[in-house]
């Protein structure tokens, strides 16, 4: 199809009108606009037709949906991807968008087919996708001030994931069950259940790129933010293209948008398969982890990525990387742990493979940890594990206060079922802000043949509790409890709890305790108590191994430094927001002035 004249010039009376989109939606109304023909108009409507009588299957089908009320569902989809480059201006006057949309109205007009037209993109621009004034008389509505169209982001999620009954705890990490989760592209390109070429595809999206440069911010941050959780300073001036960037180019989803398309919502949701990728791009060779986490830092002392009051990115970035270079130690055989893996749909993801608690305990605190603890603790953990690749956060309290009156999917889940659903995610939580006694829960499962062969009997937890003062909060551990009203998860195991205290320089210390069995004391009591403190090698004798990690998450532990650009106003006019002298003592602005 194409525009009558379209090699000319432009009308006047239209080029006039390209630059008066301040006129009232009435005067345009009332201003005659030139509209050119569209050529092949009448063909185009005969193949149509012809087409809707050559497949009678189809589309008679769709009018006796329609009998039934099922009318709307699509029987022909015609999908533009990447579709924002439509919308340009051309040298001509017009965007290529305009003689597409009046090619849709042709065909579509006083015809009833359930004939959809679908564009997609992943850039912002798409939310503004809508026709200007001069092309289309229905625009009058957006020179009143609405905006036609809005983006539809409601694209749904884990279509293909696995029920929870239909798979084995001990079968989480297999590839056919990861693949699944998240968005249906990557179970859609796994072909007769061989895993070949997916993870690359993941890794170029998740790059834009065929190799990973650490060095790139926005590479960098796409394969951090997929493990860690990072938290975006929305105040940030770099946040917004950040953001924009992310949604076009490093998978991150929009999850909805403003009326006005100002704002959107976005972030990095639990898609298993992901972290994975990025787990594998962190540690490809010696010194990609110590440039991405170089550019993290260069984010955090900017002020655009947030480490938490407590913490607790620092110590996101500490368990899992512990947890990434332990597996890493030894790996198993036949574990996919490249993105060339050519095996079958059950090989197991290296990161989402089980790993024992009390391997892992060691390797983290040490070949004396056991000792510490003591035999019976050891031995009452020697069938636990964990599998966590990557952190989720959550934005109320693990027991919510509605949570005896909420009803259908706003009620809450068992703590059973909320730890077995993480458990086959490979997730672990990130507690909200205000979430008393503990910042972290890690799922453990325990395989044990003698315990009941329910899953969901089978689980505990680790609670963590994040402190980053300079002083010791040694007392704070006993103080962490299961049972908690805003917690509420009992279970007949036992469960850790882990107070890292890191920001602790003098006399780093570890203590361990586990309570002794007593015949009337019960079994949902029985904690094994952990307190750690200060980012040193003796606490944590794997960094030992590991310098330039441990260094630069001793960095990381410090709150996030002013922008180099903060002058005196822009620490005045956030008065009260901290009590820093700078934020507070208005005298500074005199002199400031002096100094000037």
């Amino acid at each position: 199809m194409s525009l009558t004249g379209s090699k000319s010039k432009v009308p006047a009376d239209i080029t006039s009108l390209l630059s008066t989109s301040e006129k009232t939606g009435a005067q345009l109304r009332n201003e005659k606009v030139e509209v050119p023909q569209l050529e092949g108009k009448s063909f185009l409507r005969s193949a149509f037709q012809d087409m809707l009588i050559a497949m009678p299957h189809i589309f008679a089908a769709g009018r006796k949906g329609e009998e039934e009320g099922l009318g709307n569902e699509p029987k022909l989809v015609i999908a533009f991807d990447e579709a924002h480059p439509l919308s340009k201006l051309s040298s001509q006057g017009f965007r290529p968008l305009h003689i597409l949309g009046r090619v849709i109205n042709s065909y579509s007009r006083k015809n009833d087919a359930p004939v959809w037209v679908v564009f997609t993109s992943t850039t912002s621009q798409v939310a503004n996708f809508s026709a200007p004034q001069v092309i289309h008389d229905s625009q009058r509505v957006a020179v009143a001030g609405e905006l036609l169209f809005p983006p539809y982001t409601n694209l749904s999620w884990d279509q293909f994931a696995i029920p929870l009954r239909d798979i084995s705890a001990n079968d989480v990490a297999k590839f056919h069950h990861i693949v699944a989760f998240g968005r249906p592209l990557w179970k859609s390109h796994v072909q007769e259940q061989v895993v070949d070429g997916v993870m690359e595809l993941a890794a170029q999206k998740l790059c834009k790129s065929k190799t990973f440069d650490p060095k790139a911010t926005n590479q960098a941050l796409a394969v951090l933010s997929q493990r860690f959780g990072l938290d975006i300073c929305f105040g940030h001036p770099d946040a917004v293209s950040y953001i924009e960037t992310g949604v076009a180019s490093h998978l991150r989803v929009c999850f909805s948008t403003t009326d006005d398309r100002i704002w959107s919502f976005t972030g990095y949701p639990s898609e298993p398969l992901l972290p994975c990728v990025a787990a594998i791009l962190l540690h490809e060779t010696p010194g990609h982890l110590k440039q991405a986490l170089l550019v993290l830092r260069e984010k955090i002392d900017g002020g655009m990525v947030e480490i938490g009051q407590s913490g607790e990115l620092t110590s996101r970035l500490l368990l899992l990387l512990a947890k990434d270079l332990f597996v890493r130690q030894k790996p198993s055989k036949g574990a996919i742990q490249d993105l060339h893996c050519n095996r079958g749909g059950d090989t197991e993801l290296l990161d989402c493979q089980k790993v024992s608690v009390i391997k892992f305990l060691e390797y983290l605190f040490g070949t004396t940890f056991w000792s510490k603890a003591g035999e019976e603790a050891k031995t009452v953990f020697q069938h636990a594990y964990i599998n966590f690749s990557h952190w989720v956060s959550m934005t109320e309290f693990i027991s919510p206060s509605d949570n005896l009156t909420a009803e259908g999917s706003s009620a809450r889940c068992n703590a059973q079922e909320w730890t077995l659903r993480h458990w086959h995610r490979t997730s672990a939580v990130q507690c909200c802000h205000l979430q008393p006694l503990v910042d972290k829960m890690i799922p453990i499962y325990f395989d044990d043949p003698v315990l009941d062969s329910d899953d969901m009997k089978r689980v505990s937890q680790i609670f963590i509790s994040d402190q980053a003062g300079k002083n010791r909060n040694v007392r704070e551990l006993n103080r962490i409890t299961r049972t908690h009203d805003t917690i509420q998860c009992p279970s007949d195991l036992p469960y850790i709890a882990l107070l890292l205290d890191l920001n602790v320089v003098l006399d780093p210390q570890l203590n361990v305790t586990f309570p002794k069995r007593h015949p009337a004391h019960l079994e949902t009591d029985r904690c094994l108590r952990i307190y750690a403190s200060g980012m040193s090698n003796t606490t944590f004798p794997f960094l030992n191994q590991h310098a330039d990690v441990a260094s630069l998450l001793r960095g990381l532990l410090s709150r996030e430094t002013e922008a180099p650009s903060q002058t005196t106003l822009q620490a005045l006019v956030k008065f009260g927001s901290t009590a820093r002298l700078h934020n507070l003592r208005w005298e500074a602005q005199k002199t400031s002035q002096l100094e000037s």
